[in-house]
C-alpha cells in the first residue's frame, strides 16, 4: 500500500540521488579547473586567483537575488531553469581564450551556476523538517560527498588517458541527466512563497534587523578568507608538490569519503557538544591541517592529511547551516541559505586573490602556514569578543 510514509522515503531518495549527481558534475569540472587554466591555458597564479575570486565574488550579487526570486516564484522552477542553462554554458570553457576571456566568462557562468548548490540544500532542509520524514539534512547531504568522491576519482583516471578538456562535457552530461530526473521526479507540490520584491534594499533590511545573523555571516566570511587554501585552490597546491591528476582525483575522493561519517552523525555530535564548541573545534582542526600541508611535499602524505576534511568542511557546514536555518523565517529559507553561501563565497574569493598573489611570491606551502596562523588568531578574537557581539553566544543545541 502506498502510504505517506512510503512517499516520504521516496522523495528523500530523489533528493539523495540529485545530491549524488549534482556533486558528481561539480567535481568533474571544478576539481581540475584551475589545473586546466594553469597547464592548458598557461595562466599565472595571480590570474588564476583573480578568476577564482570573481567566481566567488559573483555570489555577492547573484546568490541572494536568486534566493529571493526562489522564495517568490518557487524553488523548483528556478532550480530547473539554472540547471538547464548550466548544461550548455559549461562548453564555453573550451574556447581558446586567454585571461580576459575566462575572467569575463566566469562572471556569466557563475551567476547562473553557483546558486544550484544552495537551492538543493533548501530542498533538503525543507524535506528534513516535514512530518513523517525520519532523516536529517546531513544524511541527505552525505550523498553529495559520495558523488564527489566517485566523480573526482573517475574523472582523474579518464583525463589521465585522454585530455583534461574532457572535464567539461563530462560535467555537462551529468547535469543533463540530473535535469531530466529533477523535471519528472522532483516534488511539484505548492511551496510557501512571499510577495516581497527581490532587491538589495530588501536584503539590507533583512540583515540589519537580524544583527546576530549578520555578525555570524561576517564571522563566516573572515574564516573562509583564511581557510580558502583547503578548498578548490588546493588542487594548485597538489600541482606544486608534484602530484599527478590521478593524485588530485584521489585526494578529492579521500576528502569526500571522510565527510560521510560526519554528515551521517553530525547532528548527534552537535547535540552532545554544542554548536559553538563544534564550530571552534572545526576551525582549530583546519588550522592544524594547513600547517601539516605546509610541512610536506609528499603527495601521498598530503592525501592522508585530507582525511580531516570531514571535520573542517562536513561537520562545520552542518553546524553553520543549521544555525542559519534557525534564525531566518520560514518563507525566507532560500534567501537565508543563499546569503550564507554569499558571505562564505566572499571570504573564499578574497582568500583566492590573496593566495594567488602569495603563490607567485612564495610557495603555497608557506601560504598554508600563514593562513593557519590567521585562523588561530580569529579563534582567539572570537572567544574574547563573542559576548559583546553575540557571534557565538546562542550556539547551543
Amino acid at each position: 500500500m502506498y502510504t505517506r510514509a512510503t512517499y516520504s522515503k521516496y522523495s528523500v531518495g530523489i533528493i539523495q540521488l540529485m545530491y549524488f549527481l549534482l556533486y558528481a558534475a561539480f567535481a568533474a569540472w571544478s576539481s581540475y579547473f584551475y589545473v586546466f587554466l594553469e597547464n592548458e591555458r598557461h595562466l599565472t597564479g595571480v590570474q588564476i586567483g583573480s578568476i577564482a575570486a570573481v567566481q566567488q565574488i559573483n555570489n555577492i550579487i547573484f546568490l541572494p537575488l536568486w534566493g529571493m526570486i526562489s522564495d517568490k516564484y518557487g524553488k523548483r522552477k528556478v532550480f530547473l531553469l539554472l540547471l538547464g542553462i548550466s548544461v550548455f554554458t559549461l562548453f564555453g570553457f573550451l574556447a581558446q581564450g586567454g585571461f580576459i576571456y575566462y575572467l569575463v566568462f566566469i562572471v556569466f557562468f557563475s551567476a547562473l551556476h553557483n546558486p544550484i548548490g544552495s537551492l538543493i540544500d533548501s530542498f533538503a532542509l525543507r524535506k528534513a523538517n516535514e512530518p513523517l520524514v525520519q532523516t536529517t539534512y546531513g544524511k541527505m547531504r552525505l550523498w553529495a560527498s559520495v558523488g564527489w568522491a566517485v566523480s573526482s576519482v573517475g574523472t582523474g583516471y579518464l583525463i589521465k588517458y585522454t585530455t583534461i578538456s574532457y572535464i567539461f562535457p563530462i560535467a555537462s552530461t551529468i547535469l543533463a541527466i540530473t535535469w531530466i530526473i529533477s523535471f519528472f521526479l522532483l516534488n511539484k507540490k505548492r511551496e510557501t512563497t512571499h510577495d516581497i520584491k527581490p532587491g538589495f534594499k530588501t536584503l539590507y533590511s533583512f540583515l540589519i534587523h537580524n544583527k546576530q545573523l549578520l555578525w555570524f555571516f561576517l564571522f563566516i566570511m573572515l574564516y573562509y578568507i583564511f581557510n580558502s587554501p583547503t578548498l578548490m585552490f588546493i588542487n594548485l597546491y597538489y600541482n606544486e608538490i608534484g602530484a599527478s591528476n590521478s593524485h588530485i582525483g584521489l585526494a578529492f575522493a579521500v576528502q569526500s569519503v571522510f565527510e560521510l561519517p560526519f554528515m551521517f552523525f553530525g547532528y548527534k555530535i552537535i547535540a552532545k557538544y554544542g554548536i559553538r564548541n563544534i564550530i571552534l573545534f572545526t576551525m582549530f582542526v583546519a588550522a592544524v591541517r594547513m600547517v601539516l600541508y605546509g610541512l610536506t611535499s609528499n603527495p601521498w602524505v598530503a592525501i592522508a592529511i585530507g582525511c580531516t576534511h570531514g571535520i573542517t568542511l562536513g561537520l562545520f557546514l552542518i553546524a553553520a547551516i543549521e544555525y542559519t536555518q534557525r534564525l531566518v523565517p520560514t518563507s525566507f529559507k532560500s534567501t537565508g541559505q543563499t546569503l550564507f553561501y554569499t558571505f562564505l563565497g566572499l571570504g573564499t574569493s578574497v582568500g583566492n586573490i590573496l593566495n594567488g598573489y602569495l603563490k607567485d611570491f612564495m610557495s603555497l606551502q608557506h601560504a598554508m602556514k600563514l593562513n593557519a596562523a590567521m585562523v588561530l588568531l580569529l579563534i582567539i578574537i572570537t572567544i574574547c569578543t563573542r559576548k559583546k557581539y553575540k557571534i557565538l553566544n546562542r550556539f547551543s543545541y
